[in-house]
């Protein structure tokens, strides 16, 4: 019997073992371990999520799970501390999810514990810790000119700067929202006190970057990361664009005039009287556009028109070309000469169709003339006739 017995152990310890991942032995027990996937979380919008799982004596695994800010004598309330399975991934089938979520995390930097408690007053305090931090990034920028606003084509200095709350890594910095061809390859990384860190960038900015939201992005390892965004303010010279141009047609003359800079540069057309019409537009937060109409008299090819353009950070001006519409012209005179022709024709036609019923009626007065002559003639041959009788 006895023989049977340990055979019967010898066998059933590698079938439990296929079944649970780890089957006891006779009398044996669990150990206390705690497993963490994260030892350095991150908080994100006031909260962090730690992944977690243990495995414990059959003794232990009815009491209660317990997370602690610093120390066993600062237990987490359920309010604080929000149980959430899931969140660890693949667990064997003696572990236990432990995962919680922090809620109202603290800025400052602190680290959490977990432990169990069971029977009367009894519990283990796993010596495994998690660090949460709330890492803050900052974007400053050193501009060579001005004191808060950038100037286009002026080298310029950002720099990124992270709290002394961020693990003592090197971190990743990656910039987002800024013109790739215009960025300077050369960077400077400083570590600060206390684990700080920041690292600059060489820039030289471009008209478009005005009002461009830029990121300062840094990476520690997988999960963790902190960003910080700034609006870009850029003043820029006057510039006239190239669609910038004038079209004659018959005798209106119209002008457009389209310039950019910050701030918006003012457009003047110089030489030109006082008595047109005249509109001005903004086009974009960069662009202005300025159009005018007015009558022209005598205007040839070699006339010209200029816009002018100009801001406090000075001017510009553009001799705009002037396209004349000649097919619009030709084809005005063609039809006022043919006007002239249809009116011509319809006014000999109406003269002929006047002449050539006068004349009938002439004839007709001929012919009236002629019979009444014949008849009078014949009466007075009558009346002679009788009289010679």
């Amino acid at each position: 019997m006895m023989k049977w017995r340990s055979l019967s152990a010898l066998l059933c310890v590698p079938l439990l073992t296929g079944l649970c991942n780890g089957c006891l032995a006779p009398g044996g027990d669990y150990k206390f371990r705690l497993r963490l996937t994260e030892t350095l979380v991150s908080v994100k919008r006031g909260q962090a999520r730690i992944p977690c799982a243990f495995t414990a004596p059959m003794r232990a695994l009815s009491g209660r799970q317990v997370w602690f800010r610093g120390s066993p004598e600062f237990p987490l309330s359920p309010a604080e501390a929000h149980k959430m399975s899931g969140l660890m991934g693949p667990r064997i089938s003696t572990e236990s999810e432990c995962s919680v979520v922090l809620w109202d995390a603290r800025e400052t930097p602190e680290e959490y514990g977990f432990m169990l408690e069971w029977g009367a007053n009894e519990r283990h305090v796993f010596p495994d810790r998690v660090k949460v931090v709330s890492c803050v990034a900052k974007v400053e920028l050193t501009p060579s000119t001005y004191a808060k606003d950038l100037l286009a084509g002026e080298e310029t200095v950002f720099k990124c700067s992270l709290s002394n709350h961020c693990p003592g890594i090197d971190p990743k910095i990656t910039w987002k929202g800024l013109s790739s061809t215009q960025v300077i390859q050369q960077s400077k990384k400083e570590m600060l006190e206390n684990s700080g860190y920041s690292e600059q960038l060489l820039y030289v900015p471009l008209p478009e970057d005005h009002q461009a939201e830029i990121t300062c992005e840094a990476t520690f390892g997988k999960n963790l990361s902190a960003s910080a965004k700034t609006m870009l303010t850029v003043h820029s010279h006057p510039q006239i664009l190239n669609s910038s141009a004038c079209s004659l047609q018959q005798d209106q003359l119209t002008c457009v005039c389209v310039s950019q800079g910050v701030p918006l540069p003012d457009i003047h057309w110089p030489l030109l009287p006082s008595k047109h019409y005249f509109t001005k537009a903004r086009a974009s937060h960069i662009t202005v556009r300025s159009t005018f109409t007015m009558t022209v008299v005598k205007f040839t090819s070699n006339s010209t028109v200029t816009c002018v353009s100009r801001n406090y950070l000075g001017q510009t001006n553009m001799t705009l070309p002037v396209n004349i519409t000649e097919g619009l012209r030709n084809a005005y005179r063609w039809t006022i000469k043919g006007l002239a022709i249809a009116l011509f024709i319809t006014l000999t036609f109406c003269a002929i169709c006047f002449w050539i019923k006068a004349k009938s009626k002439k004839l007709q007065e001929a012919h009236y003339s002629t019979l009444e002559e014949g008849a009078e003639n014949d009466m007075k041959t009558q009346d002679w006739t009788g009289f010679t009788e």
